[in-house]
């Protein structure tokens, strides 16, 4: 039989029933609430979930604060709902509907704390590790997907990396690094790499993604051959100085020389 119901432990005084839906309805629709006394510092409460997903989600928010004490939540196999709660129990039909679209666990932990939960500090990692045993997927990585299709924003960090290539074989071709066009070059570097690292502090974008990932090693690894191949390009402008000047002053000598010899 699934469990539907979850025991709420060290729940505070202050807390009423409409505290805990406020908090519980993040995890699933909730069928009843029951709050007994405990000690003269707390309270148990059983949230009864209209679908077990929301009991099992729910188990992920241990830890969390609600009102003013942290509490501990875990499934209970044995609770048994009043009698006028469970002539109301929704049928298996009920249960299937009332999941609605999949939400993960992460989308839940994310969207509490942009609503100002404070959650247990492991709480990112349970909703993960759960949305991986239930092969799910966080509805922030298929709108990250959906954003880059209709953008095209891998297609233009690899569009950019392919402008500053193309600017470094520009100067290939001249064989000239004026020290404007070293400082353009590192400029560039430096704006690549920030893109990446600006794409990477979206808190948003960041939830639940590798392809993110992806573009920001890509916008590193352009970065970093902007720099080698600047780099490459100042020494050889050096090198070739060099031997330029040696050339000059070896014909500097030869015309003089049969001058100094009439004399």
């Amino acid at each position: 039989m699934e469990i539907r119901t979850v025991k709420v432990n060290n729940v505070s005084l202050g807390a009423t029933e409409n505290d805990l839906k406020e908090f519980f309805s993040f995890s699933g629709e909730i069928e009843y609430i029951e709050i007994q006394g405990d000690n003269e510092r707390s309270q148990i409460a059983y949230v009864t979930f209209k679908n077990p997903k929301g009991a099992e989600t729910s188990v992920l928010l241990s830890g969390a604060t609600i009102v003013d004490q942290s509490v501990t939540i875990d499934l209970a196999p044995d609770y048994k709902l009043p009698a006028a709660a469970d002539s109301a129990r929704p049928t298996a039909t009920d249960n299937v509907s009332s999941g609605g679209a999949a939400q993960t666990a992460e989308d839940v932990v994310s969207s509490m704390l942009a609503k100002g939960f404070v959650l247990g500090k492991d709480a990112i990692n349970k909703a993960k590790a759960f949305d991986e045993k239930h092969q799910l997927t966080s509805t922030a990585t298929a709108t990250v997907t959906s954003l880059d299709q209709k953008i095209g924003l891998t297609e233009k960090i690899s569009a950019g990396t392919s402008m500053v290539n193309d600017k470094v074989r520009e100067m290939d071709e001249k064989f000239q690094v004026s020290e404007k066009t070293k400082n353009a070059f590192s400029a560039a570097e430096q704006t690549v790499s920030s893109a990446g690292s600006a794409i990477m502090k979206n808190r948003y974008i960041l939830t639940g993604t590798s392809w993110v990932t992806d573009a920001y090693n890509r916008a590193a690894k352009a970065a970093g051959e902007v720099g080698q191949k600047t780099m490459d390009k100042v020494s050889a402008e050096e090198e070739g100085g060099k031997k330029v000047e040696g050339s000059s002053t070896t014909q500097i000598t030869q015309v003089h020389s049969p001058e100094d010899a009439t004399h």
